[in-house]
């Protein structure tokens, strides 16, 4: 405590409004990761935590302000500026990954996958969760675009950058994990940073058009619209993804053309497995596709091994959230059974 018998340690909702005043970064250079000063009064002469009088600062520009190089009149002065500023005015909150011993691996549901599978996640042919580990000559890079269940973009990695979205309900950096919420309570992603060069999605809760993805550590589920309440899902339990093959991605959302095409094509050429109305099919080189759906898992990968799989629908995406955050090991007993 201070003298005034302030504690040091601020509420959580006052902190939360505090970095929604700031934007989610530091008022002066937009750096995402960040302490909360007292400027005035200083925390040492504060009886109150007063969010008009604390605002988010980065150590560097802290240092300058403890080093008489910027002015508390200056942190006022860029904190009211950021404030009144619309969303489109603020540059986003970011700072850098490491990523300096040439690896790069995004974690996404417990899918292991080989360096290969470049696209970890592709949606009509375009890259959403990208990987390039590095070959010893180019930098190793994830790139990935982030939204929340109503397909509003909450976070995005580019050139080894994230970046937060000043428009977000809530963004906060806790030790080594981003948390973005959608409203108080409720996530829509939590990465976990393990430098150098591994991401782990802990948490994700993404639409993307008429398709959805919902992701633990653990587990994760694979959704297809067909009106805007009714989904049914997709998951296949595969040990590993290997032996990829030119444009490899570990799950990729296309049309049921497509996927009949992808069948056909690689029928004869190595071993398949199909259910009787030859809808779910297990092939060398295909993956493993739900061709309806047009969901393919481990495409265009030689060498994979399946656990399970299972599609069922449709189910509500709250019990289906329920069951991919809490109870990960029976993700597909419940799409298979549509209960547990």
């Amino acid at each position: 405590m201070n003298k005034h018998g302030l504690p040091r340690d601020i509420p959580d909702p006052i902190k939360r409004t505090i970095r929604q005043q700031s934007k989610f970064g530091c008022v002066i250079c937009r750096a995402g990761i960040f302490d909360y000063e007292h400027f005035d009064p200083d925390y040492s002469d504060a009886t109150t935590h007063d969010p008009d009088a604390i605002c988010c600062l980065c150590t560097a520009c802290h240092a300058k302000v403890t080093r008489g190089h910027f002015s508390k009149a200056y942190v006022r002065k860029k904190y009211n500026e950021v404030k009144a500023a619309n969303v489109a005015e603020v540059p986003p909150p970011f700072d850098s990954l490491d990523f300096h011993e040439g690896k790069a691996e995004l974690k996404v549901g417990g899918i292991s996958y080989d360096p290969g599978v470049t696209a970890v996640v592709k949606y009509h042919g375009k890259e959403i969760f990208s990987v390039s580990p590095s070959d010893g000559a180019d930098t190793p890079s994830i790139n990935a675009i982030f939204l929340d269940d109503n397909g509003k973009e909450t976070l995005k990695i580019s050139n080894n950058v994230w970046q937060g979205a000043v428009e977000a309900w809530d963004t906060e950096v806790v030790g080594s994990r981003i948390k973005v919420r959608k409203r108080k309570g409720v996530f829509a992603l939590i990465l976990r940073l393990e430098p150098p060069g591994r991401i782990v999605i802990e948490k994700l809760d993404m639409r993307i058009a008429d398709a959805h993805i919902l992701v633990s550590e653990q587990s994760y589920a694979l959704g297809r619209y067909y009106d805007d309440h009714k989904i049914n899902w997709f998951h296949a339990n595969i040990v590993h993804m290997g032996a990829p093959l030119p444009g490899a991605s570990a799950i990729e959302f296309l049309t049921y053309f497509e996927a009949e095409w992808r069948d056909q094509k690689w029928i004869g050429r190595g071993q398949r497995l199909a259910t009787a109305d030859n809808n779910i099919v297990t092939q060398t080189g295909l993956g493993v596709a739900n061709k309806r759906m047009g969901i393919i898992v481990g495409a265009n990968c030689l060498k994979f091994g399946v656990g399970s799989f299972a599609s069922g629908g449709p189910l509500p995406i709250e019990k289906m959230r329920q069951v991919v955050f809490n109870r990960p090991d029976r993700v597909a007993e419940y799409i298979g059974r549509g209960a547990l």
